[in-house]
């Protein structure tokens, strides 16, 4: 057995989506929340725009979907937004 002493101890459980609201603003997006995930895989800009009326692009990334690290839902955004 080995002991450690440490000044603070940091835990990301992840968090709990909020379901409603992405629910309330996917038909007002130009994108209905969705991923084209051709265009994400290779680095492109995404365009796909199946609301015309829409008035923002809508993207669900890390914990928002399932539980993963912090560092997968800051590459997820990046890769999201990246030529914006």
């Amino acid at each position: 057995n080995r002991e450690r002493r440490v000044d603070q101890v940091v835990v990301n459980f992840g968090t709990l989506p909020m379901e409603d609201l992405y629910e309330e603003l996917k038909p007002l997006s130009s994108n209905q929340g969705a991923v084209d995930y051709d265009d994400l895989i290779v680095g492109n800009p995404q365009t796909l725009a199946t609301n015309p009326d829409g008035k923002f692009q809508l993207f669900r990334v890390g914990d928002a979907i399932s539980h993963r690290n912090t560092h997968a839902a800051i590459y997820d955004a990046l890769r999201l937004v990246k030529d914006i």
